[in-house]
């Protein structure tokens, strides 16, 4: 999708069949007002006031065409943000160079109607929008930036000038920015402006296949679990027919890949009306304490989310920055670990789709990142998961595709249908069959002897209610009903003190986290997964999904919640492709999609059309 070039020529005849001396008098300035690629007298009407239907769009130019933003070894010794910020603002926006090719078709065409000029003239922002774009001219075959504004030559405006917008920065806070930007063109006495808009960033849909997968690759390769893990994610990638170099492996000691970067797109037309592409990867806004930044003081973001930096920027994919240290104490940081960070495909009434997360007042990720997500103009659906320890939307939801005029609807985890199973294969004479065989768990129940735990029971209602909760504001935001929703068999426990001490040990929470539950700011009870939360996995596309081996109670030889997944699965476009993740994963209260990432086809590329 990602164009290799943009149209800035610039013909005698500017104006479809009309002489450039038959132009209006005055100052004339076009954008790709009509979205169609090009930049021609079709643009001229409505091109002073941007409305969604019609009005010129530019990318915020944030990726690194010439691979020139380097990492150095010394960067990644040393965790201080004042790195992380350095590291952030290097980018194409941020030189004085059109990079090539792939750079300039990041640019949005801007063009002077040519017109007989006897004085030189001006090109110019609105006040205060250099911080948010920059001007370039093509003088003498190469480009020239001119920043907020700059002069054109008489002969420039005679001859017609070759102009380009560039973005700096994405609408991080749209009641500060709305993403609008005006520029105005003056020559001897006259005036003209136009209007341009930079690009939403579109949160990734599941339903889009993905173009790379990224996972960890640990420092040692036999570390418990991971064999099996990656030996599955494989064969899955395999089923979906995805080649093995669409895989990528990154050597870090922090697995949760899903948790430090969230996928977006932006786009605008490009030539031809083809949708010219950038991928934009939200790095986490996970700010850790003391104990984790260099020298012993201070905060550090989190190391993990510099991969963003050291392997994934580059052509056509940029990265994005957004936190705060100004925190109250009902900020809990495993919330902005973007696990958390989901969305919903496009339906009726939303065409760029919705952003899917957890938050409740008491509970909740950083404002300002929430802020940004808030500001991309499609209107998210939030989510209670303060009942959650990790706290993250992924837990119990997953789009999956539907053969239904919407085209999609919401795997969810189901606590009673999980007690339902067990209840019906201890009917059958099945109470012997063991819970979690085939793991490293020390307690393997009998299913006879989990159901006569009364607080087995209880807990796992309780999980159901918390469920019922999230259901009754998606089913509403959405229009899906209950009958729509694909219930699959996943089983919750209580989390406790000493578990929470090794949770944190092992980095998968945050020690504000802990804080929280001593300030009681998190809810004083909470809950993860106890079989693997089968929700939790990776839509790989070609009717796939990379689901955690839930290690439920087999019969037989087959696995209950295995098969009731598959039974609730028919007539659904999807097949389950099993992933072991007991040891690597979900041993610490995470599961396939926590240890995944992927950069996926676009939401909606031409999203002005939607």
């Amino acid at each position: 999708m990602r164009g290799r070039a943009v149209s800035l020529t610039l013909a005698g005849l500017l104006f479809t069949g009309v002489p450039a001396l038959a132009a209006p008098p005055g100052a004339v300035l076009l954008a790709d007002t009509n979205r169609n690629g090009s930049v021609d007298g079709a643009d001229l009407a409505g091109k002073g006031r941007w409305t969604p239907q019609r009005g010129a769009i530019f990318l915020p130019n944030l990726d690194d065409d010439a691979k020139r933003c380097k990492v150095t070894e010394d960067d990644l010794k040393d965790y201080s943000i004042e790195v992380d910020l350095r590291l952030a603002a290097c980018n194409d926006a941020q030189d004085d160079v059109v990079n090539g090719p792939l750079d300039l078709a990041d640019l949005a065409p801007l063009r002077t109607l040519p017109r007989k000029a006897s004085q030189d003239g001006t090109v110019s922002l609105g006040a205060g929008e250099g911080r948010y774009a920059r001007l370039w001219i093509e003088r003498g075959g190469s480009w020239t930036s001119l920043g907020e504004g700059g002069t054109l030559t008489a002969k420039e405006l005679t001859d017609g000038a070759k102009l380009a917008l560039e973005g700096r920065d994405v609408i991080r806070d749209k009641s500060a920015w709305n993403g609008v930007v005006t520029v105005t063109l003056k020559v001897s006495g006259s005036a003209d402006s136009v209007q341009l808009r930079v690009a939403p960033l579109i949160m990734q849909s599941d339903l889009k296949a993905p173009r790379t997968v990224v996972t960890s690759k640990p420092p040692v390769e036999t570390e418990r679990g991971y064999p099996e893990f990656l030996g599955d994610l494989k064969k899955a990638m395999t089923a979906a027919k995805l080649p093995e170099s669409a895989l990528t492996r990154v050597t870090d000691y922090d697995e949760w890949f899903q948790d430090i970067f969230e996928p977006t797109t932006a786009s605008m037309p490009g030539p031809g009306g083809q949708p010219q592409v950038l991928h934009v990867l939200l790095r986490s806004a996970n700010l850790r304490t003391s104990d984790f930044s260099s020298g012993g003081g201070g905060s550090s973001l989190r190391a993990a989310g510099r991969l963003v930096f050291t392997t994934l920027r580059g052509p056509g994919v940029g990265v994005v920055q957004q936190f705060t240290g100004e925190r109250d104490e009902t900020v809990d940081d495993s919330l902005n670990s973007t696990g958390n960070y989901e969305s919903l495909p496009p339906y009726r009434g939303h065409p760029l789709g919705r952003p899917l997360y957890g938050s409740v007042a008491s509970r909740k990720p950083d404002p300002s990142f929430t802020r940004l997500i808030d500001s991309q103009y499609a209107d998210p659906v939030v989510i209670d998961t303060s009942w959650l320890i990790v706290g993250h939307s992924d837990e119990t939801t997953h789009v999956i595709p539907a053969r239904t005029a919407r085209g999609w609807t919401l795997m969810i985890a189901d606590p009673r249908l999980a007690i339902e199973v067990m209840r019906k294969a201890t009917k059958d004479g099945h109470g012997d069959a063991v819970l979690f065989d085939g793991t490293s768990e020390k307690k393997k129940p009998t299913i006879d002897e989990a159901l006569a735990d009364p607080v087995f029971l209880e807990q796992n209602e309780t999980a159901a209610q918390h469920i019922d909760t999230q259901i009754a504001v998606l089913t509403r935001e959405t229009g899906l009903t209950e009958r729509e929703l694909v219930r699959v068999p996943v089983l919750f426990e209580e989390v406790h003190l000493a578990q929470i001490d090794e949770l944190v040990a092992s980095g998968r929470i945050p020690p504000q986290t802990k804080a929280g539950l001593q300030k009681r700011t998190v809810p004083e009870r909470v809950f993860g997964a106890h079989t693997a939360g089968i929700p939790n996995g990776i839509s790989l596309g070609g009717g796939v999904f990379g689901a955690p081996d839930p290690h439920g109670p087999r019969v037989g030889g087959v696995d209950l919640f295995k098969r009731e997944t598959e039974r609730a699965l028919t007539g659904i476009p999807l097949k389950v492709s099993w992933v072991e993740d007991w040891d690597f994963a979900h041993k610490w209260l995470g599961e396939v999609h926590c240890i995944t990432n992927a950069l996926r086809e676009p939401t909606k590329a031409d999203w002005w059309r939607a």
